[in-house]
This record gives structure tokens, sequence and C-alpha cells, in this order.
């Protein structure tokens, strides 16, 4: 059934391809004018564009296969993790060293997802949160990155957000 609707297709645009062509012409008035009847020798055919057309009715296209895992996996669908805190080259002052971080995910967290939180590349949580915030608790004095990543349920990498590099300048005492 497939091989008789492909080759009526590519009937109908070997068909369409023969049409009459359209003509390009300008009068002695200098207006141009387009028609499928040349007024005169002079008269080109025109390189007119592909015709764009629309179809209410669903695709014809395939749908895209997608590995067993990524298709079973709702989490598969997340499109971006971003750092909202903390932001590029803030400064925390605080004296226990702790630094609030929050990220977003597009869309929202699926759920059986998590989210891993890294320190200078060091994974801070043991096992991924459900929450899209956490707090670093401990952080020296010193530049330091962060990055977010969100995990599936079985821990595997689906996406990962960009450092965010912060520096954490707690008070001295003298």
């Amino acid at each position: 059934m497939r091989s008789i609707l492909g080759f009526a297709l590519l009937s109908a645009c070997c068909f369409a391809q023969a049409a009459d062509p359209v003509y390009r012409w300008v009068d002695k008035e200098g207006v141009i004018h387009y028609g499928a009847q040349p007024p005169s020798k002079d008269a080109k055919p025109a390189a007119l564009p592909e015709i764009q057309t629309y179809s209410s009715r669903g695709s014809s296209r395939p749908a895209p296969v997608l590995p067993q895992d990524a298709a079973a996996t709702p989490a598969a669908t997340i499109k971006q993790v971003r750092i909202l805190s903390p932001v590029q080259d803030e400064v925390f002052r605080d004296a226990q060293g702790s630094v609030g971080v929050s990220v977003a995910v597009l869309p929202a967290l699926p759920e059986g997802a998590g989210v891993i939180f890294y320190l200078d590349g060091l994974p801070k949580n043991a096992k991924p949160l459900p929450s899209t915030s956490t707090t670093l608790n401990g952080v020296e004095r010193g530049e330091h990155s962060v990055v977010a990543a969100i995990v599936d349920a079985s821990g595997r990498e689906l996406i990962r957000s960009q450092p965010v590099t912060f520096h954490s300048k707690p008070p001295t005492v003298r």
C-alpha cells in the first residue's frame, strides 16, 4: 500500500514539474508583468520560488524513531536546564560559606527525575534531589563553579547546565 502511495506522489511531482512555465516581461512603461502566454519573443520564463502549501491534516512524515529507553522516559523531553542563582561572578560573604543554588528546568522537572548539583566538578548530593534548589554549605573562600545535572530515575544523566562561576569571600576576623 505504501509503495502505491509513494508512486502516486512521485508521479504527481513529475507532472507538476512539467506544467506550463510562467513568463515575465516588462512593457513600454516599465511595468513588470507575469503570465502563462508571452506577448512577444522578448518574454523570458520567470524564475519563481517553489509554491508553499499547507495541509490541515496530520503530517505525512513518519514519527522519529527514538532509542527504546529515551521513548519510555518522559524526562527525555527536557530541553533546557539553566542555573538561576547564583548569577555569574556573584560574591557571597556568608561566614558559614552557605550558597543558595536554584535552577530552571524547561519543561518542568518530570516525575522520577532529579537534580545533582556539582561544586567545582564534584557532586554535592549523593542522591538526585527532587527539588530544583539547594544550599551548598561549607563553601571555602575563593572562586568556584556550580553545575546542575538532570538525571532520570535510573540515575542516567539527561542534560547538564552551563557552569556558573561565583566567589565566596566570608568575613575575616582580625
